[in-house]
């Protein structure tokens, strides 16, 4: 009797969460579409960044934070903000972490409409390489609700992806795969190490305080002014459909700068969007130099370059199903693994440990 009571007690905290955090959702995803339908107001950029370097941002502000950010446009994304979303709803509810795993899966899943790669990727994204086998039905079920609640309750809508078909297997082909992988995750590589960089140079530089925020500012003030930085304004998702039909590696490297000098310098949000955008475009570049299906080659750079760098292959493996389709799923597994092991061992999440069993990059 005394687990069956336990059981009913879980099961109303997770649909009170689940709801609570789609709901949190899809009100994110309103403020998101109503600064990307009224402009990025970049003159805003000095004032929002003194405001983030003059005090700490907890993390139940992390929504009108991110807001801000975009509203003056840095180059930042969202899954950050719903993965603290949900975390900060969960622990809401208990202090067990299986309702912080639940909370991350419901804010992931309800935010991209991806309620499997949602639930998979709190699972992996603590440690690498290992996953709580007792959270899975919760992770699925607060995903699953939360995403139905976005949509069906308030009406959010998500972009449509065109559906992926795979041509015929070669040697050739997987020869190419195989290069793609290794060129992903060299951008990988150089996104981090240029996030480091830029965020190492900030912290030394002699303008300190109020001033420094201000300066964050100024500096992407300036970036955004120069004529190739200007599609990489705000979260981008007007572009994210281009690279299935044109390759235009060019936006990856401006946007992978942008991203950097956005976050480097202090300003709130996500790097999912940003990565979607820079992992795609630099694909879609990628297969016009080497012959591979562009639609293909964009879907495979779409989702692997985020989930190499998040270190969650089978939460990627799973957005690139839920996104494109379920033909080229192992490609999407396989080329996850290239770049999670080809970046480095710092992913996009500092605290990340890694299992003790798996093999470490050495670098």
């Amino acid at each position: 009797m005394a687990q069956i009571k336990a059981f009913l007690t879980n099961l109303g905290l997770l649909v009170a969460l689940s709801f609570a955090t789609g709901s949190l959702s899809s009100l994110f995803l309103a403020g998101l579409d109503w600064i990307q339908h009224n402009g990025s107001y970049l003159y805003a950029l000095p004032l929002v960044g003194l405001i983030f370097q003059s005090f700490k941002v907890p993390a139940y502000l992390i929504i009108p934070a991110t807001w801000l950010s975009h509203l003056a446009g840095a180059s930042v994304g969202r899954e950050g903000t719903a993965v603290t979303m949900g975390k900060v709803v969960g622990e809401k509810f208990s202090d067990v972490d299986l309702f912080s795993k639940a909370g991350m899966a419901a804010g992931f899943a309800s935010v991209f409409g991806t309620p499997l790669a949602g639930a998979f990727f709190a699972l992996e994204v603590g440690e690498v390489g290992k996953i709580n086998f007792r959270h899975i039905p919760a992770c699925l079920f607060s995903a699953f609700f939360a995403n139905y609640v976005s949509l069906h309750v308030y009406g959010t809508k998500h972009l449509s992806y065109p559906a992926i078909f795979l041509p015929d297997f070669s040697g050739t082909f997987y020869a190419k795969l195989a290069l793609l992988g290794l060129f992903l995750a060299l951008i990988a590589f150089l996104y981090k190490r240029s996030e480091s960089i830029i965020i190492s140079a900030f912290d030394k530089s002699p303008v300190q305080g109020y001033l420094k925020g201000i300066l964050a500012g100024l500096i992407l003030f300036g970036v955004f002014n120069v004529p190739v930085f200007h599609e990489t304004i705000g979260l981008g998702s007007e572009f994210l459909l281009r690279p299935f039909e044109n390759a235009t590696p060019d936006f990856a490297l401006w946007k992978l700068l942008a991203t950097n000098l956005s976050l480097g310098l202090g300003f709130k949000g996500g790097e999912a969007t940003p990565l979607f955008l820079i992992g795609s475009h630099a694909a879609s570049g990628f297969a016009s130099w080497f012959a591979l299906p562009i639609g293909l080659s964009a879907a495979i750079g779409f989702v692997t370059l985020y989930g190499g760098l998040a270190k969650t292959p089978l939460a990627a493996t799973f957005l690139g199903m839920e996104l494109f389709g379920p033909s080229a799923w192992f490609i999407y597994f396989i080329i996850t693994l290239i770049v999670l092991f080809g970046s480095g061992k710092k992913g996009i999440f500092s605290n990340q440990t890694w299992a003790d069993y798996l093999p470490k990059p050495i670098y």
